[in-house]
């Protein structure tokens, strides 16, 4: 095959490689879930002797164990973790 042909070739793939880029990340970009994206929990929990700490609101990037983590850090470190239940809000 000519060697102007083989050439060509990484020139049209660099060309149509953007378009195909774009066409993938809509999606992802409509997804209210991911790395980064802040989602509010609202926490329950009780302290080390057992009685109940108010409701919190929180939002957290990591997950269920970060909310748990901000939730107990609002409550200034009294709440028990193993106690504490977060829910999506």
């Amino acid at each position: 095959m000519n060697s102007r042909l083989w050439m060509g070739v990484p020139v049209a793939v660099l060309a149509v490689a953007p378009a195909f880029a774009l066409i993938g990340a809509a999606p992802a970009q409509a997804s209210p879930h991911g790395p980064g994206v802040s989602i509010d929990y609202t926490c329950t929990g009780q302290d080390y002797a057992g009685a109940q700490l108010p409701t919190v609101s929180v939002s957290a990037r990591g997950g269920m164990r970060a909310a748990k983590g901000q939730a107990q850090t609002s409550w200034r470190g009294v709440a028990k973790f193993s106690t504490i239940e977060c829910t999506l809000v």
